[in-house]
């Protein structure tokens, strides 16, 4: 899994080719909290998802490093699909979220 952040105007790519069961076992607990709050979703919960996307590249960049080095315009789909992908290193099928306020 990677992903490229911009930091002090250069792209940096991060990579983690190992998911710790911890990690997994996070995101079944986001997810309980995603479903409990339904399609709305507040700031509160996307500061966790953002943290949650840290912690699974080991804090190899920091949540300020995260939010000021994304494009706005991917934030959702890049949170949503390193999410996705370590729930699906857990076996897990994750719903498509196309047609609903993740998806867009």
């Amino acid at each position: 899994m990677q992903i490229t952040l911009k930091i002090d105007g250069k792209d940096k790519t991060f990579t983690n080719d190992f998911i710790p069961g911890r990690i997994f076992r996070n995101a079944l607990l986001l997810n309980k909290k995603m479903k409990e709050e339904g399609s709305d979703l507040t700031a509160e919960l996307f500061d966790e998802l953002v943290e949650f996307c840290v912690v699974t590249f080991g804090k190899r960049f920091t949540l300020d490093e995260f939010w000021d080095g994304i494009d706005a315009r991917h934030l959702d789909s890049e949170v949503m699909r390193i999410y996705n992908d370590v729930l699906s290193f857990g076996g897990l099928s994750v719903p498509s979220d196309e047609g609903n306020d993740l998806g867009k």
